[in-house]
């Protein structure tokens, strides 16, 4: 019975130390820019984690596949993400969103001023205003600091000539000290090269992510001749977890 009693307790004990260590290893791990590229059957997502621990979601995926990967990158304790960012009106990048809004608590969500029009939005917009949730609306130029991150926004803007080739999407800049990840997702070459002759670029080691059937030829040659990226990859490549402690960037 003793026998019994002992081991009962030795579990507890090693039951509440690996919990102690798993929550600390999510509270007070080492300082870096965490960023991880889902590759879903259907969507884009990118959850990124800033070194003060905000959560950032850009995009959802069409479906309840991010959700799945979301469980994979975040303690199951916790049921908060600080930014979600609505990259466009494509179902394929916000689908996934209708839900993920219903199941965590969101801070913010950031989308652009200019956008096109779904029903998936309609329906996304109907979500996120039943939960009370804060919109901040974003153009070419805007900068949001989360910490010691910022997010920068590369596209759109008002004066840029659309066509059924060109729509309003977000292009954006995340920088950690001397690093960049630029998502330019779905946006066409033409606003690339737009980018590209727009913007100076003051980071030295940086990444390229990209989505939808492209290609690399479908990556402006100009865009990458400035940025001159570590990675270049697709979204719809195999997951891709990468890490950046403010020099350079490694492979998780």
């Amino acid at each position: 019975m003793k026998n019994t009693k002992l081991y009962v307790i030795c579990l507890i004990f090693i039951c509440i130390s690996a919990l102690i260590f798993y929550v600390y290893k999510w509270e007070y791990r080492e300082k870096t820019l965490d960023v991880n590229f889902f590759s879903l059957n259907r969507g884009r997502s990118v959850f990124i984690r800033t070194p003060n621990n905000k959560t950032i979601l850009v995009g959802g995926g069409q479906n309840s596949e991010a959700i799945r990967e979301i469980t994979k990158v975040m303690p199951f304790y916790k049921r908060k993400i600080d930014y979600v960012i609505i990259p466009g009106a494509v179902p394929a990048q916000i689908g996934g969103l209708i839900e993920i809004v219903e199941r965590y608590e969101i801070e913010e969500i950031i989308m652009p001023s200019l956008m096109a029009t779904s029903t998936v939005l309609s329906e996304l917009k109907k979500v996120i205003k039943k939960n009370k949730i804060h919109i901040k609306e974003v153009e070419r130029g805007d900068e949001i600091k989360v910490g010691e991150v910022s997010i920068k926004i590369l596209f759109p803007y008002e004066g840029f000539k659309y066509n059924k080739t060109s729509l309003p999407e977000l292009g954006i800049e995340l920088n950690y000290k001397n690093t960049g990840v630029f998502l330019i997702g779905n946006l066409s070459k033409t606003i690339q090269k737009d980018i590209a002759k727009s913007f100076e670029i003051k980071t030295e080691e940086n990444i390229v992510e990209y989505y939808n059937s492209a290609s690399k030829t479908k990556v402006s040659d100009e865009l990458l001749e400035k940025i001159k990226p570590k990675f270049t990859f697709s979204t719809n490549e195999k997951t891709m977890y990468l890490i950046s402690d403010g020099d350079g960037w490694a492979k998780k």
